[in-house]
């Protein structure tokens, strides 16, 4: 323990039951919002929610489990098109309330029409991990931060917190 189970979905109500029948033998409940595959694509779940036209609904997601389940609510995502649309979409999961924020500091994929960055293209940008941190510091905001990306071994883990200054790692390449 801790224990985190990590869900994907699209409706409140369908992941709000799902988190139900785990609640009492995790400690806490991960909204995957980072997920980059075709999969996600075509089951509108994962990712493929970030877009401003699903920002409501992921609004509506995490503050359905953070009012109706006993343990916290975390979640991942990726970034967004700028830093200042990433800080929004931090603030807004915050003010739905997110417990904890896990930021895979690469930016979602663009599957229709294949433009822009994917999901895999270059390093992660951990500089906007640090400065998302910093925004929350500088505003007194207590909900801890994670990098998520560029780990591959231990070196990576402390590259990335030193970058970062996050709260912890959650790993992945």
């Amino acid at each position: 323990r801790p224990l985190v189970a990590h869900f994907s979905g699209n409706d409140p109500n369908v992941v709000l039951k799902a988190a139900r029948y785990i609640e009492s033998q995790c400690d806490a409940v991960d909204l995957n919002l980072g997920c980059p595959q075709r999969i996600a694509h075509s089951g509108h779940f994962g990712s493929y929610l970030l877009g401003p036209e699903d920002r409501s609904r992921v609004v509506s997601i995490v503050s359905t489990l953070a009012s109706s389940l006993s343990i916290p609510v975390f979640v991942k995502i990726r970034l967004l098109d700028s830093i200042e649309d990433t800080l929004v979409l931090c603030h807004q999961l915050v003010d739905a309330g997110a417990a904890l924020i896990a930021i895979h500091a690469r930016y979602r994929v663009n599957l229709v029409g294949r433009k822009g960055p994917g999901a895999r293209t270059g390093a992660a940008m951990l500089d906007q991990v640090a400065s998302i941190k910093e925004d929350f510091s500088a505003r007194g905001i207590e909900v801890p931060i994670l990098a998520n990306g560029n780990v591959r071994c231990w070196d990576d883990v402390t590259a990335s917190l030193r970058c970062t200054r996050a709260d912890g790692v959650m790993s992945a390449e």
